[in-house]
């Protein structure tokens, strides 16, 4: 018992960690504020003066310096690492990106156009009235029909001043495919989205955002979603491997940098991404299969749904006899066939007959009537949805 009562007395001593010993606050249990009205308010957070109408301003703990420099690091951190969720697109940036779509829709029709025999002949013709006209306003000669050779493997994309021109008519997109039609428009959208963001928020402390904002952000601007795995990558570094001419990461802050200035011309990225092909198929051809890019498209939408096979009620039927003596069939028709699961729209008025049953009967419509005049009928029905006097493949009859 005296044991007991000496442990007792012995003094509990405390020792705080480096890491408790740093802090000059206690960390509470439940925040102050949620995490969705701090990241809208935490950077207009301040020091107290005596510019706010405060008498007096006493500092216990640390220095006003000090104070507000501890302030003033805690607000730089959570501008690292907090995204501006009530961030908007401004109005330089919706001016840009219509021009963009614009300029965009032009070329891939173009493209499409030139791919074309007929319409590149049309193209190259409306080309050459359009060189004799403005011959002709400037008092000159009428040009020549016959357009210079150009050798287009070994032009330079970037002395090229018409990107739907080359020289012979040809646009510098002419050889296009969808995975360079779609990093043709990462370019100019992720280059558009990080100016844009700077010039938005306007905070010196904030030019650009990390990786793990970049599709909240890419939401924000253009209303739709991100994602790596569209361009078989696994992260941002996959992705910069194939637009690093116009994407690159800040090594100290971690933040998405523009390669391009704000005002870089909009056919700049065609020449880029053609540039960017050509590297492609130079190391295609020399062997190197890791060149050839495959991204993976949008699945098409399913097929609707057609109605059961072998149902009396519309669509094709496999049965090609009459029902079976003693069954019980459909109610006989009086009229005009009726539609009561509105399937019409699936077929036309006239519509040919087809079963992939083993038995057919050959048949000839008539327009108003779906049966022959040489097999009178003592009881019909049609099952519907083929259309007014048309031929339901469902129908039944009785000699």
């Amino acid at each position: 018992e005296e044991a007991k009562e000496e442990t007792k007395d012995e003094e509990i001593v405390v020792e705080l960690t480096d890491e408790e010993k740093a802090l000059s606050y206690r960390k509470m249990p439940n925040p102050d504020m949620t995490e969705s009205v701090l990241a809208k308010s935490y950077a207009d957070f301040s020091v107290p003066s005596r510019e706010d109408g405060f008498d007096e301003v006493t500092f216990h703990w640390q220095p006003e310096g000090e104070a507000t420099k501890l302030l003033k690091d805690w607000i730089l951190s959570k501008k690292l690492t907090q995204r501006v969720e009530d961030l908007k697109p401004g109005e330089s940036f919706k001016e840009a990106w219509t021009k963009w779509q614009k300029s965009l829709q032009e070329w891939r029709k173009l493209a499409s156009d030139w791919k074309d025999t007929n319409k590149r002949k049309a193209l190259l013709a409306k080309r050459a009235e359009a060189k004799k006209k403005e011959a002709e306003e400037k008092g000159d000669e009428a040009p020549k029909d016959d357009d210079p050779e150009i050798d287009m493997e070994d032009l330079d994309v970037f002395a090229v001043n018409n990107v739907c021109d080359v020289g012979n008519g040809e646009p510098l997109f002419a050889n296009f495919v969808y995975e360079d039609w779609f990093l043709l428009s990462t370019r100019y959208e992720i280059h558009l989205l990080v100016h844009s963001f700077n010039k938005d928020l306007n905070d010196s402390d904030r030019p650009s955002f990390m990786e793990k904002d970049l599709g909240f952000y890419y939401n924000r601007y253009y209303k739709k979603t991100f994602s790596f795995k569209s361009y078989n990558a696994k992260d941002l570094a996959g992705l910069i491997e194939l637009i690093q001419d116009t994407l690159a990461v800040n090594k100290e802050t971690s933040f998405l940098e523009p390669v391009l200035s704000e005002d870089t011309p909009i056919a700049n990225f065609v020449k880029l991404t053609e540039e960017h092909r050509r590297d492609r198929q130079r190391r295609l051809d020399a062997g190197d299969e890791t060149a050839e890019l495959k991204f993976p498209r949008n699945a098409p939408a399913p097929p609707a749904r057609q109605p059961p096979s072998g149902s009396w009620q519309g669509g094709s039927s496999h049965r090609a006899g009459p029902p079976a003596v003693g069954s019980r069939g459909p109610p006989a028709a009086r009229g005009p066939p009726s539609h009561p699961h509105g399937n019409s729209s699936q077929y036309s008025s006239r519509s040919t007959y087809s079963s992939s049953s083993a038995q057919k009967r050959a048949y000839t419509p008539t327009g108003a009537s779906s049966y022959s005049s040489k097999q009178p009928r003592t009881s019909s029905y049609s099952g519907g949805g083929a259309g007014s006097g048309g031929y339901g493949g469902g129908s039944y009859y009785r000699r």
